[in-house]
């Protein structure tokens, strides 16, 4: 087993999620190297794959992000993340499993409504890209469930539709997604498509070379989670290989898994200081960031104000290979000022971040666009160059 410093440890998380310099050079490239990037509508601040891109490139036109998805599909939605198109013949393959028996009312439920799924398709092929309230509800049997989408049956045909990658969103209409065949909004497949076991391979490959040192064997599972293919065979071959090193980080519990591309990377180590989307590759895994980084983070969009600890979208602040603290911010539209309620440092965040901190914070406001920026409660230890 390979033992791995704390500090190495936290420099190969950094440089596999591209968070070190220099900066990624475009979007394709920041997508192409830390892979899917988590879709979440809230914009206290920006949309989470707008702030991921910008945590890596610094100022970029979010206009240029919505070409290459709706207009030159260099990219795709798939459920909830955004992805390459290199990596639509993974998706692919686990359409081709999906509905596993897992989820066996899923299955039932089509079976029951073939028809209903013929119509939808056969629809969109002869009408072309739609939007979801365009469908008629010709289910045989209505789908049950005891949370929200029980009854709506024609938008769990297409989101099971959508799993099986055979209808994707092919553009919005203000909130409303807008629907058509897969194979008219992103690439064929290759000649020979992927089988399970391969798109597991490719899969668990990009995700280790991507987000750096996970724990235990099914440390994969924190990130997006192709689970209809055969992962769990698929890692115990991959470690016997050697793709994946078995590690031991010092002060860390437990065994650790790092992609051997990423152990023999050289150079050194050059670190940046940028604010972080909740939904960033590097925090996406709350357990990882706490044993690495003794980070403890929670989203407390749904707290109740009053019981929360540090805010509604709270982005941490990452400052060379440390997670110094956090920030509790709001971009206020209408006054057209970012307000930064508080700031709060870690216990070991050292004096010397206050300048790099401080800078972050005013280029996160320039990239929105802010008049100002206005920063509230401020940390002892930053107080000189917050304040």
């Amino acid at each position: 087993m390979r033992k791995l410093s704390l500090n190495a440890a936290r420099r190969i998380a950094v440089r596999a999620t591209r968070l070190d310099s220099p900066r990624s050079k475009s979007i394709l490239e920041v997508v192409h190297e830390t892979g899917a990037l988590q879709l979440d509508p809230t914009s206290a601040v920006a949309r989470s794959e707008q702030l991921v891109l910008w945590s890596r490139l610094g100022r970029y036109d979010v206009d240029d992000l919505e070409r290459l998805l709706w207009d030159e599909r260099a990219l795709f939605t798939w459920k909830a993340f955004l992805y390459p198109v290199e990596d639509w013949p993974v998706i692919a393959a686990f359409g081709r499993e999906y509905p596993t028996p897992r989820v066996d009312d899923v299955a039932e439920w089509l079976r029951d409504n073939r028809s209903f799924e013929r119509y939808v398709l056969s629809t969109l092929r002869r009408r072309g890209a739609m939007p979801q309230s365009e469908l008629e509800d010709r289910s045989v049997r209505p789908w049950q469930s005891r949370g929200w989408t029980g009854g709506k049956n024609v938008s769990q045909m297409l989101e099971f539709l959508w799993a099986q990658g055979r209808v994707m969103v092919s553009s919005r209409r203000g909130r409303e997604r807008v629907w058509d065949l897969a194979e008219r909004v992103v690439p064929l497949e290759p000649t020979r498509p992927l089988s399970a076991e391969e798109a597991a391979a490719v899969h668990l490959e990009r995700s280790y070379r991507r987000f750096g040192p996970m724990a235990g064997p099914s440390g994969y599972k924190r990130v997006p989670h192709l689970w209809a293919l055969p992962l769990e065979d698929t890692f115990v071959r991959l470690v016997r290989d050697g793709v994946l090193t078995e590690c031991e980080i010092e002060g860390v519990r437990g065994t650790w898994y790092v992609h051997r591309d990423l152990l023999e990377r050289g150079g050194p180590f050059r670190g940046r200081t940028t604010l972080l989307s909740p939904f960033d590759p590097l925090v996406y895994d709350r357990s990882r960031a706490e044993a690495l980084w003794s980070f403890r983070y929670k989203l407390e969009i749904y707290v109740p104000a009053a019981k929360r600890e540090f805010g509604y979208f709270v982005l941490p602040i990452l400052h060379g290979d440390r997670l110094v603290g956090r920030i509790d911010p709001l971009f206020d539209r209408k006054a057209n000022v970012l307000r930064v309620h508080e700031v709060y440092a870690e216990e070991d965040a050292r004096t010397d971040a206050g300048p790099a901190v401080a800078k972050a914070i005013q280029a996160l406001g320039s990239w929105l666009g802010a008049a100002d920026v206005d920063v509230g409660r401020v940390p002892r230890v930053w107080r000189r160059d917050l304040s």
